[in-house]
């Protein structure tokens, strides 16, 4: 089959999909060139909005389509700026090809970013003196503040062009090396048992599989912020004080048996967490010298964010009970003990991968065999006080 003579509407639909964002009208040439390598030379699938094949959703604006573009086709982003800035979207203010770019790093897909050589050669000028006149450079100053916000804020791998060529020169060789990647991860794949991997995903599937330096204590610390982060909806509906359905009716003369058999659940989710802590999550990191086990890594990790789910349920169930008035106070003191430990392990995920990453940047000085990080997850129950206080005014109000 000659690719050349292959209409661009019926390419194969299982190619790899290249969405090439940039403003048109300055960069016509250059988007039909790259029409060509894309399609015709390597055989991707080119989505470029300019031509026929574009997918199109009629009840949708121009803005709107080249965002579903790349958010539901794309799975390689070509971003070429020259000097327009191009359409600004007045909702966000953003011009369609900045908000393209936004929507590939919101899916997680490649990014190979070019940035025209003038752009490049008058981009310190502008650093030094950004109320200057650019008017002979750029449409829109804006423009620098996107290429800065690119390579300086976000470090996405970018290149100067100032022909079509260099731009299908470097593609050539960057497709390459993307493919020479996916093969090693197939490689990696296929040598793990599936149950290691199942329901991973993201950073946490790559340290699983790449294993790079401190992959053991990063995979512990992504896994727990991704499944603390799979109860968010939960932990909304608890910060809104949202009680959705029916509650427990509790007679009067058993109230205080029920209060302390919830107190006793959330212990035992207390001493649940402890355990992980302070068991579980050495086991699963291992000595140093000692290969990991990914698999307890991942449970260790899971079972803490279900502790946190467990432990926002407890809160609601307290809640939601339905208890004679004069156990109202005592009933809501009660439901709170659990804040403190929801707050902790939502918080201690970010903090330890924090300081892992801070750990790994720092240079080991002369003399320092290893670093220490020094993460802590505290194991408390918040409002004892008052709940002792309310139980206290009921016994007093009982004797009366």
């Amino acid at each position: 089959m000659i690719l050349s003579e292959q209409p661009i509407g019926r390419m194969r639909v299982n190619a790899p999909a290249v969405t090439v964002s940039s403003t048109f009208y300055d960069l016509a040439q250059i988007r039909a060139d790259l029409l060509d390598f894309l399609q015709d030379e390597i055989g991707y699938r080119p989505l470029l909005s300019e031509y026929p094949s574009f997918p199109i959703d009629p009840d949708a604006d121009t803005i709107e389509n080249c965002k579903r573009r790349v958010e539901q086709d794309a799975d390689i982003l070509v971003l070429v700026i020259g000097g327009r800035y191009g359409y600004v979207d007045k909702a966000s203010d953003k011009s369609v090809t900045n908000l393209e770019y936004l929507a590939a790093r919101a899916k997680g897909i490649p990014i190979y970013i070019f940035v025209d050589r003038n752009i490049m050669a008058v981009l310190p000028v502008w650093r030094s003196n950004p109320s200057g006149d650019f008017s002979g450079a750029v449409d829109n100053v804006r423009l620098f503040e996107f290429v800065e916000q690119v390579r300086s804020e976000d470090r996405v791998w970018t290149q100067e062009f100032g022909r079509a060529q260099d731009i299908v020169a470097a593609l050539r060789t960057q497709f390459a090396y993307l493919m020479l990647q996916g093969l090693q991860w197939r490689t990696r794949l296929r040598s793990q048992p599936l149950r290691l991997l199942t329901g991973l995903h993201g950073e946490a599937l790559r340290l699983a599989l790449e294993r790079p330096k401190g992959w053991e204590y990063l995979l512990l610390g992504q896994v727990l912020c991704d499944e603390v982060e799979e109860n968010e909806d939960l932990r909304r509906e608890h910060r809104l004080g949202m009680l959705l359905g029916s509650g427990e009716q509790v007679a009067p003369e058993s109230t205080g048996r029920w209060l302390m058999a919830r107190l006793g659940e959330l212990r035992n989710v207390a001493y649940s967490l402890d355990i992980l802590v302070n068991r579980a999550w050495p086991e699963a990191l291992r000595e140093p010298g000692t290969p990991a086990d990914v698999t307890e890594i991942v449970f260790v990790a899971r079972k803490i964010a279900s502790v946190h789910r467990h432990a926002i349920e407890w809160s609601q169930r307290v809640r939601k009970s339905n208890v004679e008035e004069r156990f109202v106070l005592v009933r809501n003191e009660l439901a709170q003990f659990s804040d403190s430990m929801i707050e902790n392990i939502e918080n201690f995920g970010p903090s330890f991968l924090r300081q892992v990453n801070e750990a790994l940047a720092t240079p080991i000085e002369e003399g320092e065999e290893q670093r220490v990080i020094e993460a802590t997850l505290t194991v408390e129950l918040s409002n004892l006080d008052r709940f002792s206080e309310e139980i206290d005014r009921l016994a007093e109000d009982g004797e009366d």
